[in-house]
């Protein structure tokens, strides 16, 4: 195909185009000139919609040959591509070595458990439940991302215990009733396909990449720093790879300002299945502060303690944190309650291991205590992420509940 190009502008099958990607970097990227007014609106409502964000840094993408890698090839036209996005597209042609935007689009699902910004207000004691908007902004001062769960319903019913937690005492569930919260629904599941969206956004590879729930999310992220929100943000369970990725693609895209305004932010850690040293040395980087309460963790449980190395890496985390706001015996934030708690967990570790260096004679208070733990250490890797559990007590109420709940 003949194409004219002369500055910002080009002449392709007939009509006019003027160019949307930086002069003299990457591609060329043209859209019509008839549509460049909408691609200017497009620019601007990115500056407060995290739909448009995405959808604005997915035709940035086309510059840097990224989006070219993922686009898809038509068999009846070499060089008509489609980028498939998430609930969207974008259609071009190349020719030329440049790129031009035939169409493109992001159509918000209808469906109420769609990844996404929602904004959730408690609909009191009557019903108990909490309700979930779409919404384009964080319009609260606290944001929750989930791990696995069924539906949004689920993760919005326990995501206030898990805020509560770590905002303690000056945020409690019951605080929370009366002035909202925000979530990012993370629609990852519960299923073994949820357990390799994790191990791709957890990755420290492929920085560019990253699951369609991060991008938008880092969008989310830049619309926030850049209006120096002060905001308190709650991670659960596969949450944590989930924002990991955000942020490293976020990093990439904020000015030092927008970065230095990330100061206001805080996270808190609960119930973590990757490991924590690795989403904090990002959490630092952006110059985010911890919550005001060490990270959740479930000590009995497999896949949180020993199986990402955050038996460890926890306390690491912990003493950060101590070092950058000093001891609170409240919050078990003092030398002596984390060398116990490294103690604790290395004995665990060799008494699981070795069940049957326990004498036989000693079938007494030790071994009932060894056979309680042991019961609680089983219970916990079957469904207890969605669950504030401190201790094994906690466990064992929690599946005794569950099976109350089933009879």
């Amino acid at each position: 195909m003949e194409v004219s190009i002369k500055g910002n502008e080009a002449i392709f099958q007939g009509q006019p185009w003027k160019q949307i990607s930086p002069p003299d970097q990457g591609m060329k990227v043209f859209v019509p000139k008839s549509e460049h007014s909408n691609y200017n609106s497009l620019k601007n409502k990115a500056k407060t919609d995290y739909h448009a964000g995405y959808l604005l840094s997915q035709l940035n993408s086309l510059n840097n040959r990224h989006g070219l890698l993922r686009s898809s090839v038509s068999r009846f036209k070499p060089t008509e591509h489609k980028l498939e996005l998430d609930g969207g597209y974008i259609s071009y042609s190349m020719a030329n070595g440049c790129v031009f935007i035939q169409d493109y689009d992001v159509v918000r699902s209808r469906s109420k458990d769609k990844a996404g910004l929602h904004q959730v207000a408690f609909k009191g004691s009557s019903k108990g439940v909490w309700e979930a908007k779409e919404t384009s902004r964080i319009h609260s001062d606290h944001i929750a991302v989930n791990g696995g769960f069924a539906d949004i319903l689920s993760a919005t019913s326990q995501m206030p215990a898990f805020i509560e937690r770590g905002y303690k005492p000056e945020t409690t569930k019951a605080t929370l009733e009366n002035s909202d919260f925000t979530i990012f629904y993370n629609d990852i599941g519960t299923g073994i396909g949820s357990d390799f969206r994790e191990v791709f956004d957890a990755s420290i590879v492929n920085t560019k990449g990253g699951s369609e729930n991060a991008k938008k999310l880092a969008q989310i992220i830049r619309i926030e720093a850049r209006a120096g929100k002060e905001l308190n943000w709650t991670l659960h369970e596969k949450g944590h790879a989930l924002f990991k990725r955000a942020l490293q693609i976020a990093l990439k895209e904020l000015s030092p300002k927008e970065i230095e305004n990330l100061g206001k932010q805080k996270v808190f850690y609960a119930n973590p299945t990757m490991n924590l040293s690795v989403i904090d040395h990002y959490r630092k980087k952006a110059g985010m502060q911890l919550a005001p309460q060490r990270p959740l963790m479930n000590e009995l449980n497999l896949s949180q303690t020993w199986g990402t190395g955050n038996a460890i890496s926890e306390i690491h985390v912990s003493a950060r944190q101590m070092k950058e706001q000093g001891e609170n015996g409240l919050r078990n934030l003092t030398p002596g309650q984390l060398t116990a708690t490294g103690f604790k967990r290395t004995m665990m570790a060799a008494v699981g291991a070795s069940p049957y260096l326990i004498p036989e004679a000693a079938l007494s208070v030790q071994a009932v205590s060894f056979a309680t733990g042991w019961a609680a250490l089983v219970m916990s890797n079957f469904g207890a992420n969605s669950k504030v559990i401190e201790n094994g007590g906690d466990m064992i109420d929690h599946t005794i509940q569950k099976l109350r709940n089933r009879a």
